[in-house]
């Protein structure tokens, strides 16, 4: 879908592009938060982070513009914004923890 609407791909970014960034990030720090406060170690806490942070953006990609689900390519738009920003953040989460 990006590749076929790559001429709008900034447009799309600067649409919906900080509401999926900060989805992704604050569900990254509350999955962070409720690991530390349930007192699980810092492994198993990085891991849910990690795993809240990199979250199904193909799925809702193709429910979204399937024909046998939604058939609405344009409610894919954030999906496909998140699903690549989620690549980013979690990439970062990931060099982040290699570095503690």
């Amino acid at each position: 879908m990006l590749a076929k609407e790559r001429a709008n791909v900034l447009t799309f970014f600067l649409q919906v592009g900080w509401v999926t960034l900060a989805l992704n990030v604050s569900t990254m720090i509350l999955g962070y938060a409720v690991a530390t406060i349930t007192k699980l170690d810092k492994f198993s806490a990085r891991a849910i982070t990690f795993e809240v942070g990199i979250q199904h953006g193909t799925l809702a990609i193709a429910i979204a513009s399937g024909a046998t689900f939604l058939n609405n390519p344009t409610m894919a738009i954030p999906a496909a914004i998140y699903s690549l920003l989620m690549f980013g953040t979690g990439g970062a989460f990931a060099w982040w923890t290699q570095r503690q």
